[in-house]
């Protein structure tokens, strides 16, 4: 793997380039030039746009996810919410969602580094609020949350959010 400081400097790359161009503006040409390293650099740590792109992301995600434990769990739906809905992280997902229907190393990644510990948090705050059957309220809390994101749907408003939880958890208690 590159060294920490590349690794910086090849995430700051990916989200300068989506910021200015999205998705497509991502090669590995343009990925290397804005990072100011060789693209045999990039090939030594990452096997594709894909696999950087992913990288970034999750990194950008720990960072989000370390200040989540004192937050409620409409705070958190709403966290991610805001994460998959704004522009570029929205663009740059979709382009991975897109990605992981074929690759199954990135599809892989996806689940352990960026899926899991997030229903893993959130399922963590159900337990904590004392329902029963905390991975099940989640995975019914979330799934609406991505079936609207995937069908570019219009997302829930704060009070419909609300409500869907209140209907989620009230099942589970």
């Amino acid at each position: 793997m590159a060294r920490p400081e590349t690794v910086k400097r090849v995430h700051a790359a990916v989200m300068a380039l989506a910021d200015r161009g999205g998705p497509g503006a991502l090669t590995m040409e343009g990925i290397a030039a804005e990072a100011r390293v060789g693209k045999q650099t990039l090939y030594r740590s990452w096997l594709s746009v894909h696999a950087i792109l992913f990288d970034a992301l999750a990194g950008e995600s720990a960072a989000l996810d370390a200040s989540a434990d004192d937050l409620t769990v409409i705070e958190v739906l709403r966290a991610a919410i805001d994460e998959i809905s704004t522009e570029p992280r929205s663009s740059l997902l979709r382009m991975l969602a897109a990605s992981i229907q074929t690759d199954e190393v990135v599809a892989q990644q996806f689940r352990e580094r960026l899926f899991e510990p997030q229903q893993a948090q959130i399922t963590k705050l159900v337990a904590a609020a004392g329902y029963a059957n905390p991975q099940a309220s989640t995975e019914l809390l979330l799934a609406p949350i991505f079936y609207r994101w995937f069908l570019r749907l219009p997302q829930f408003r704060d009070d419909e959010l609300r409500e869907h939880a209140e209907r989620i958890l009230d099942l589970g208690s």
